[in-house]
Parts: C-alpha cells; sequence; structure tokens
C-alpha cells in the first residue's frame, strides 16, 4: 500500500496515511465545494487498507472546521472505520475538538456509527493571556 500523503490547502486539511504504521491523520480545514474529488480516494485507500491492516490501527481527526459538504464524508469515512473496528477492537478513533461545535459533531458521529471515539479537547493557545 501506499503512503498517501497531502499537504493543506487554505481549503482541505492535511492527510498522512501510513499504512506501515497504521496511522491515519487527517488535520486543519475542510471547506471544498467538490469534497468528492478529494474525499473519495482516501475511502477508496481505506477500504482497501482493511483488506491487510496493522492491528491497533489509530485514526486522528483534528479538524478546525469543515463545511457540511466535508461532514457527509467524515459519515462515510467513519462507517469504514466501524467496519474496521468490527474486526480489530483495538482500533483507535481520537476526534480533537477545539470548539463545542466540533465536539457535538463528533458526538453525532460517534453515535450514529455506535463505535468508541475517544472525544480529546485541544486546549486553546490563547487562554493565558
Amino acid at each position: 500500500m501506499e503512503h498517501i500523503q497531502i499537504e493543506p490547502s487554505q481549503n482541505s486539511p492535511l492527510v498522512n496515511f501510513d499504512p506501515e504504521k497504521g496511522i491515519l491523520l487527517f488535520e486543519g480545514k475542510s471547506l471544498m465545494e467538490d469534497s468528492e474529488s478529494f474525499y473519495m480516494p482516501l475511502v477508496n485507500w481505506i477500504i482497501e487498507y482493511m483488506k491487510n491492516p496493522v492491528k491497533g490501527t489509530v485514526v486522528d481527526f483534528k479538524y478546525e472546521y469543515f463545511n457540511t459538504s466535508s461532514s457527509k464524508w467524515l459519515i462515510t469515512i467513519t462507517k469504514q472505520l466501524k467496519i474496521l473496528y468490527d474486526e480489530d477492537p483495538d482500533t483507535k478513533v481520537n476526534w480533537y475538538w477545539p470548539d463545542d461545535d466540533i465536539l457535538e459533531y463528533g458526538e453525532v458521529i460517534r453515535d450514529l456509527v455506535d463505535m468508541p471515539i475517544n472525544m480529546i479537547e485541544i486546549e486553546s493557545e490563547d487562554e493565558d493571556i
């Protein structure tokens, strides 16, 4: 399997999928109008990865913001991860949240797919000011 590294842009997140280590990372903003062209290849990669995954795969969602179009793909991706989790309960999905909106959406996804998702608060760097 190929390692996927997509650098972030103003409208798309950093993506780093390392099949040898079993680490999948999404980080940043996702504001694309055509999110299908961005996310569909990633979903396909995950489906292929699931044929021979690393035990205890770790998936980190570290979004600052995402639009409605992107949110639908996050559900699609998480549904695939539920299949992986059912095969390997050591799979860990971490949902980092910088604000209540991102937290609430993570909770919606967790409830929708009925899978443990670790909700991890990102401390604001501005709080000490």
